[in-house]
């Protein structure tokens, strides 16, 4: 549900990771679209994260940080080794990452990327970690393996079982779709996506330089069809380089001043719409959670969205007319 640029973006297949170089714990789900898997390392370093940052109060009215607080089932069946170590692991999270945004730190975006290539079987240290890290990540594992990544790990699986018809059905017509909106094209290979019990707290989360998807699948916004829609609304972070140089430039002309994520709504309508059509009875996320109405940000944008921007998504205007008349109905920019 949100992204992180490291790079400018011109086509999506510029920048899409090679599903061949990844190695997962397990064989990669393959699809032209999205290479999904449920990575050991991956599941693990957000885990702690997670539970790290929610021990320190941090994002403690987002459930899907919070949840990890509960996830504790069988935590006294641990030998005492294993729960020493895990409990160590959990303090130099707490002290060396919690505060570290997982989005926008650079050297926490390597890390996931990194830890994406390891196998279970590996050690972490291959992943280019500092030693510290890579210390507490291969001392919490022995606990992880025992306690939580059977859970978790089959999860993972199942959300990925669940979703892969959905896309075999409706994958092709969603990417076709959405790169005509966004006015690109689609990946050559597949949006490496990794599936995780626990994400960060908005419970998706996308970084480029390269493209890289992490979902969870714990999370009760990422069940049924919302799976679909939020796979479709993590890629648009990855292709909206165009739509967002084209958008700032309309609004230059006039004068007027965008969010400080102007493409942002543009990619909750479109994802949310593209849904609805393929799946009737679909309620979009935005909608469901009462994003629009919520946001002080957002909420302006729904009515354009909906008077301008959908007749895009319909052919009846081009893209430059629609853009141009959600430019011309924004907010004065402020006097400078």
């Amino acid at each position: 549900m949100i992204t992180r640029r490291l790079t400018p973006i011109l086509l999506l297949s510029t920048i899409a990771c090679s599903a061949a170089a990844q190695t997962a714990s397990r064989p990669a789900i393959e699809s032209r679209l999205f290479t999904m898997q449920s990575n050991f390392w991956v599941n693990l370093h957000h885990f702690l994260y997670v539970a790290a940052r929610a021990r320190r109060g941090l994002d403690a009215d987002r459930p899907a940080v919070t949840q990890a607080l509960r996830d504790t089932t069988g935590l006294g069946t641990l030998s005492p080794t294993l729960r020493s170590d895990w409990d160590q692991a959990l303090d130099y999270y707490g002290r060396a990452l919690a505060e570290r945004d997982i989005l926008f730190d650079s050297a926490m975006v390597a890390v996931n990327v990194g830890l994406s290539r390891v196998a279970a079987s590996a050690s972490p240290n291959v992943a280019a970690l500092d030693a510290d890290h890579a210390r507490a990540l291969t001392q919490a594992a022995g606990a992880y393996r025992t306690l939580w990544w059977p859970r978790h790990d089959d999860a993972n699986r199942k959300w990925i079982a669940a979703v892969r018809p959905m896309l075999a059905q409706h994958g092709d017509s969603a990417a076709a779709w959405e790169a005509r909106a966004f006015g690109v094209r689609w990946a050559d290979a597949p949006v490496p996506v990794d599936v995780s019990a626990y994400a960060n707290w908005a419970g998706a989360y996308t970084t480029e330089g390269p493209s890289h998807i992490t979902i969870s699948s714990l999370n009760a916004d990422n069940q049924g069809t919302a799976a679909f829609e939020m796979l479709f609304h993590e890629v648009l972070h990855t292709m909206d380089g165009t739509l967002l140089e084209q958008f700032r430039a309309a609004a230059r002309a006039r004068e007027k001043r965008t969010l400080r994520n102007p493409t942002h709504p543009f990619i909750f309508y479109t994802a949310g719409e593209v849904t609805r059509r393929l799946f009737p009875g679909h309620v979009p996320y935005a909608e469901a959670g009462g994003l629009w109405v919520r946001s002080r940000d957002f909420g302006p944008m729904l009515p354009l969205l909906q008077r301008h921007w959908q007749p895009w998504l319909d052919g009846a205007i081009p893209l430059e007319e629609s853009l141009r008349r959600i430019a011309a109905e924004l907010q004065a920019a402020p006097a400078r």
